[in-house]
């Protein structure tokens, strides 16, 4: 009996969402390729903690009289926007040990923008949104309810993973693939309605801003930016972005913001003007949207691609396994009244 409750839960579930789980499945397969397309790009020349920002600036201001701005992105590209020596803007992916410019900055593919805008939304804006999100909590459920039947099946959760039973075609492997698709199925789901929670507001988020006291300021003692303290001590593989200061008036300053936090630099003497920590959800945030995209990796991109291809056997298993038990099911013609023998 509670077997069947946890078994009919798990089709109920299946059933009330599977256009958008197949539509929301075929476009994620898609989309993990957009981040395999950036990282074979030849824009990641070397490992980014073996690399000071103090040795970066160095190469850069060897190589350009003006810096504007120095990022790093999800693929561990350096990007720059630098003044020349022929007085032009320069913007791109850089080597970060010999400021060598490497390409122009990856513009968006059309197709990946239009799957993604569809992933995210069915473009039906805001009522999409919310279905795609109430899509991705369903099938967070449905991969905790498929867990407790297989648990039960093997009875018991030490069995998890032992030998299963092969039945029938689609019930081997529906239990076998999804034993193995758990984990990336439940990030993925997980982080999907987390990501829909932060597009509607409903999480709690605390913003800090920089308090500088600017009556206190000094130029003394002057040093070369890239002997300061905190940019000698600080690998890129830490960095998000650095802002430089847009004049030299004592009153703009680095602006060094890294994963964990964001740091304010006084630019004559690299003194810490200020300090916050990134808020908690930004925290969790960025590490959701990286989870769910795989962006950066390529092996995690193809572990989501393959939970995606998963996700429609699922669908194809699960409903045939449904509509044989429905055929060969044993049905009664007879009730208590017309039968000739009653069995208590």
């Amino acid at each position: 009996m509670t077997i069947s409750i946890w078994r009919y839960s798990h089709l109920a579930l299946a059933v009330s969402s599977f256009v958008f789980i197949i539509l929301a499945s075929l476009t994620g397969i898609i989309l993990a390729f957009q981040p395999i397309s950036e990282q074979i790009k030849p824009y990641k020349t070397v490992h980014l903690n073996t690399v000071t920002v103090a040795e970066t600036l160095g190469a850069f201001h060897d190589k350009y009289p003006e810096i504007l701005e120095i990022t790093v992105d999800e693929n561990d590209f350096v990007r720059a926007s630098v003044i020349t020596n022929d007085d032009e803007n320069l913007e791109g992916y850089f080597n970060p040990k010999t400021a060598e410019y490497l390409g122009e900055t990856l513009k968006p593919s059309p197709f990946f923008q239009w799957v993604t805008n569809f992933h995210r939304s069915l473009f039906l804006k805001g009522v999409g949104r919310f279905f795609v999100g109430l899509c991705s909590f369903l099938l967070f459920l449905i991969a905790l309810t498929g867990t407790v039947l297989v648990v039960k099946r093997q009875r018991g959760i030490k069995r998890f993973f032992s030998r299963v039973v092969n039945e029938s075609f689609n019930q081997y492997w529906h239990v076998v693939i999804g034993r193995l698709s758990l984990i990336p199925i439940i990030i993925i789901t997980a982080t999907g309605v987390y990501l829909s929670l932060e597009k509607f507001n409903l999480l709690p988020e605390k913003r800090s801003s920089h308090h500088i006291n600017f009556d206190e300021l000094s130029e003394e003692p002057r040093q070369e930016p890239s002997t300061f303290t905190i940019f000698k001590t600080t690998t890129l593989s830490e960095v998000k972005s650095l802002e430089f200061p847009f004049s030299e008036d004592i009153e703009d300053y680095f602006t060094l913001k890294l994963k964990s936090k964001e740091l304010v630099i006084n630019q004559f003497n690299g003194e810490i003007l200020s300090e916050i920590q990134q808020p908690t959800a930004t925290v969790f945030y960025n590490l959701s949207l990286t989870l769910h995209t795989g962006k950066g990796t390529i092996v995690w991109a193809i572990i989501l691609a393959i939970a995606s291809v998963n996700i429609l056997f699922f669908m194809y298993s699960g409903f045939s396994m449904t509509f044989k038990r429905t055929k060969t099911k044993l049905k009664n013609k007879y009730n208590e009244a017309t039968a000739e023998i009653v069995i208590l």
